[in-house]
């Protein structure tokens, strides 16, 4: 018992660190009726069953050991934090699967759901979705996976996902998804993971943006090719992808998994701007369709950039200190200079990384980038995750 009480506290402590949305449930959001466990429903799942679309599941502190379906009803599925604020009832609010194949199953016809406020532990996947759903301010710890997507998504934002077995979060069918503001560490295999199976159809965005992703055992993100072109577009922008075993962006060919280093040339769009890359094994490799523009990659064990080629390109990037800068790729201008981060990975007052980016580019007759002048401060964007004040 002391023992998960003082992992508990570590987790909380990280959660501090990283959930800053404030309190309360969102302004203007309607909600229907408030069911409280265990005092007006014994279980979460029986409270679940008694709901109508619309309502409040509100979960009292303690640990639950259940596994959860919503059987296509969209509801709040929530701690006290979702009312108080506190952060202490994420890590005090536990929903443990038992080793069970999901803690929870969201499935299909259960859009406009919200996971908010809750550890979700011990599943061979912590939140398995089919719908439309926002998944905020949770803490998964040794699931499988913490979250698997087989189609919807939504919002995930401003979760902790640690020491989970495989991935972090995992991208399996066709899924349209903003992950946002996530520490995403020390998984044992791909922080996010992202097949990119057949789809046809109105085009999926997905966006990965100011999450810290680090220390997990295979890549920080692993893309997933194959056969066809799919309609798919990334947006990967100011995230910190530090000390990644194996590629901390890697890219995949013909459905495997397990990386390799060859570098596959995907072909759906993907933008890489403004990220921070430190102390991986490999930086970026593959892409064949790569916009990469104003990162840092520093300390990188071996390759910084390897085979981003086709009609991708790399420019207004700082390289320092890489075991080699770059392989059989397409690179355009770059800044050779130690970038002085601080401990926290942003810049030091005295960084040459600062004001070294670019606001607009231009490639193969398409503006790729526009920033527009209010989102940096002095005559040109700085290089890295964080914008300096």
């Amino acid at each position: 018992m002391l023992d998960r009480a003082i992992k508990l506290l570590c987790f909380l402590t990280l959660m501090g660190e990283l959930i800053s949305c404030g309190s309360g449930e969102e302004e203007g959001r309607e909600i229907g009726h408030t069911i409280e466990i265990p005092s007006d429903q014994p279980t979460i799942q029986a409270g679940i069953d008694s709901a109508s679309n619309g309502d409040l599941i509100l979960i009292s502190p303690g640990t639950y050991y259940e596994n959860l379906n919503l059987d296509g009803k969209s509801v709040t599925l929530a701690s006290w934090y979702y009312k108080t604020g506190q952060q202490k009832y994420i890590g005090e609010t536990i929903i443990d699967g038992g080793g069970a194949y999901a803690v929870v199953e969201v499935g299909v016809f259960a859009d406009k759901t919200k996971i908010v406020g809750l550890t979700i532990q011990n599943g061979k996947e912590g939140i398995y979705v089919f719908s439309k759903v926002d998944i905020l301010n949770n803490c998964f710890i040794n699931n499988g996976d913490g979250v698997d997507y087989y189609g919807g998504g939504g919002i995930c934002s401003n979760n902790l996902f640690a020491n989970n077995s495989d991935d972090g979060i995992d991208l399996d069918g066709p899924t349209a998804v903003g992950i946002t503001n996530n520490i995403i560490r020390d998984n044992g295999d791909d922080g996010v993971e992202i097949r990119l199976d057949e789809h046809n159809g109105p085009m999926l965005n997905i966006d990965i943006c100011e999450n810290l992703i680090s220390g997990n055992q295979e890549d920080g993100i692993q893309l997933i090719d194959y056969q066809d072109l799919s309609d798919r577009i990334f947006q990967i922008q100011r995230n910190v992808l530090i000390n990644n075993a194996m590629a901390a962006i890697g890219f995949m060919a013909e459905g495997n998994t397990v990386e390799d280093f060859s570098g596959a040339p995907i072909p759906e769009r993907v933008y890489l701007i403004n990220n921070t890359f430190v102390g991986n094994s490999y930086g970026v490799t593959g892409g064949a369709n790569l916009i990469v523009l104003n990162n840092i990659f520093a300390d990188t064990e071996n390759t910084a950039l390897r085979k981003v080629t086709g009609d991708s390109i790399a420019s207004y990037n700082l390289l320092w200190n890489n075991g080699t800068d770059q392989e059989e790729s397409n690179i355009d201008f770059v800044l050779l200079a130690d970038p002085l981060l601080d401990s926290d990975y942003s810049l030091t007052a005295s960084s040459p990384a600062i004001d070294a980016g670019t606001a607009s580019f231009e490639w193969q007759d398409e503006v790729v980038l526009d920033i527009p002048e209010n989102l940096y401060l002095g005559p040109a964007p700085d290089m890295g995750a964080y914008e300096t004040k």
